[in-house]
């Protein structure tokens, strides 16, 4: 669920947007300094953008996101930039064009890396939805997104089941909920099973619900590539993939603790 901004207007537009008293990642609250490892994406693909993701800094030079955020119809973006101030759009109003304003406040990728058998969703279930953007120069903090153990969501048990979605998508995709600040938000979610049809192995089906208490809150577009971590930990267990409705009800993340992604990412992060 990667979202596409008109990055001369749009972009403007969002940062007049009046946001409901229910925004969030969905219905959840602005991150405030607490992720700062996550960060966002703007990137062109086949000559088309700007669109944006978001993803997990998991090393002072690699950024964790989903396969649909690097590459399309077999080819890597054109064009990738990050950064990970809290308001994306920082800057924005004080720069002359475009261009200036990322030359600035943003990081160029110096490539990404899709997984080798992403295809577009061509094999689903099995979406192979994991990437990474290798920056140009280092992001040093004092801490990064943690790679989970293999099997890590099997271990899940009613108790611990709790959850933290984080990313720059949109806070309500519905009318009567309809919110998009380009900036990270947060949001609790369950987890709900592994082992459906459209799971694949590949999946875990996560909570994208309005509801109070546990379980509220969700991702939409945008979120693409965000982690979701267990519980108020670093552990990314899940990067956000696909939904069947748009940002409401329940979504698809790409596991994290499995061979097929761990393998791929131990390559460039030991």
């Amino acid at each position: 669920m990667r979202r596409k901004l008109a990055i001369i207007a749009a972009l403007v537009a969002i940062t007049l947007l009046v946001v409901p008293s229910v925004s969030a990642i969905t219905f959840g609250q602005p991150d405030n300094g607490e992720h700062p490892y996550v960060g966002t994406l703007l990137f062109v693909q086949n000559g088309a953008g700007y669109y944006s993701c978001s993803g997990t800094l998991i090393s002072p030079t690699v950024m964790l996101t989903a396969g649909h955020c690097v590459e399309e119809a077999g080819n890597v973006n054109d064009v990738t930039y990050v950064r990970f101030d809290e308001d994306a759009m920082a800057g924005y109003a004080e720069a002359k064009n475009t261009d200036q304003w990322l030359k600035k406040n943003w990081i160029q990728a110096k490539t990404v890396i899709p997984h080798p058998m992403y295809d577009d969703f061509s094999q689903f279930p099995a979406t192979y939805d994991v990437g990474l953007v290798i920056l140009a120069k280092p992001v040093h903090l004092g801490t990064y997104g943690q790679l989970p153990s293999q099997g890590f969501l099997e271990t899940i048990t009613p108790q611990t089941n709790s959850f933290t979605a984080v990313g720059y998508g949109m806070q309500g995709y519905v009318p009567a909920f309809y919110a998009d600040v380009y900036a990270r938000y947060k949001g609790t979610v369950s987890l709900v099973e592994l082992n459906s049809n459209s799971a694949g192995g590949h999946s875990a089906k996560f909570t994208n619900n309005p509801g109070g208490g546990n379980g509220s809150g969700g991702t939409c577009f945008g979120d693409s590539g965000g982690p979701v971590f267990y519980q108020n930990s670093n552990i990314v267990t899940a990067v956000v993939s696909w939904g069947i409705t748009p940002c409401i009800g329940v979504d698809y993340q790409f596991r994290v603790d499995t061979a097929i992604a761990l393998d791929f990412i131990h390559q460039y992060v030991p």
